[in-house]
């Protein structure tokens, strides 16, 4: 116990120094309450859930609103997040069942030890680079052609040591260049666009629906980092306590079916999708109809995993091998 509440310890101070969001279009934050276990009078479990506010959370809130847990005898009650690992000691304190983050945070508290399991996919970017929802922004009249440009330039990004550092330098390695020489700057998404306009930065990683609003303001696209690190590159993932996804197969088994659902339902009829993020994202009718949506795959992405890992160990963001046997459950 003393070495457990030591690793959350350390966990607090890097939350404290900025464990990055999945996907945080919503800005908005929001909290609930309740317990998890037996099957209430209608039958259904209930179980605790949280995800980053904005796109992933919308995901789960969709898949609720769809009946999708539901039919695997869930009744989820989906809080949302500041994202990142601020949401890892709810879940080793049994706060809650299950929770989002992104796979660098999930993968930093794995190899600093804390009992954590992935047991499914959260957001994955698209395997067409022309949807990537993230993408390198300058401004219109930059000398900035292309990443290998980035060299010495000042970036802007919403964390530091975070996905970010991994993907803006699979994109400049793509091009023969070398982040070594540029510094990430942080900043949350809403400031960046004012800031690259200003020429406190000369480019910026920006997200939807920033993205989209940088590129509708004039700015100029460079490189669509998550695409350029893998097609389909696996950012999100759905974690639980080790000792509850061993002691309650049952649970993850449902969970999963009910992502799983909720992806194919998406990638079957992504208008109905967008139709309902006013309602549970908060994102106005013209934004939820013109921006890029992520991609979900209902189970977990080996190689997206292991690629982050090993870029993560290579650039000094952890200092060991990821066990994807032992922390990734089927």
């Amino acid at each position: 116990m003393r070495r457990l509440s030591a690793l959350l310890l350390a966990l607090v101070v890097l939350v404290g120094a900025g464990a990055c969001s999945d996907y945080p279009g919503d800005l908005s934050g929001g909290s609930g309450s309740g317990g998890s276990g037996a099957a209430g009078k209608d039958g259904l479990r209930k179980v605790r859930a949280s995800d980053t506010a904005g796109m992933p959370s919308a995901f789960l809130k969709y898949g609720v609103q769809r009946g999708f847990f539901r039919a695997q005898g869930l009744d989820l009650e989906v809080q949302t997040s500041a994202g990142g690992a601020a949401v890892i000691p709810a879940l080793i304190n049994g706060g809650l069942d299950v929770a989002g983050s992104n796979v660098v945070s999930a993968v930093t508290a794995m190899n600093r030890g804390l009992p954590l399991a992935m047991v499914g996919s959260g957001t994955s970017t698209s395997t067409d680079p022309g949807q990537d929802f993230s993408g390198i922004l300058v401004p219109a009249d930059s000398p900035i052609r292309s990443a290998r440009d980035l060299a010495g330039k000042r970036i802007a990004v919403n964390t530091l040591r975070n996905i970010n550092e991994i993907v803006i330098d699979a994109s400049t390695r793509k091009v023969g260049g070398s982040l070594s020489s540029a510094k990430l700057v942080e900043m949350g998404f809403p400031d960046m666009g004012p800031a690259v306009e200003r020429g406190d930065v000369d480019a910026a990683l920006m997200i939807e629906p920033f993205l989209s609003a940088g590129k509708a303001a004039g700015m100029r696209e460079i490189a669509r980092p998550y695409t350029d690190t893998r097609p389909g590159l696996q950012i999100g993932t759905y974690l639980m306590a080790m000792k509850k996804a061993r002691e309650d197969p049952e649970l993850v088994t449902a969970f999963q079916a009910g992502v799983r659902r909720t992806a194919e339902e998406i990638e079957r009829d992504p208008a109905a999708f967008r139709a309902a993020l006013p309602k549970i994202a908060g994102f106005s009718p013209k934004v939820a109809s013109g921006i890029h949506l992520p991609s979900w795959k209902g189970t977990t992405d080996r190689a997206s995993i292991q690629l982050i890992a090993g870029s993560m160990r290579r650039l000094g963001l952890t200092d060991k091998p990821f066990d994807y046997e032992k922390h990734v459950l089927k």
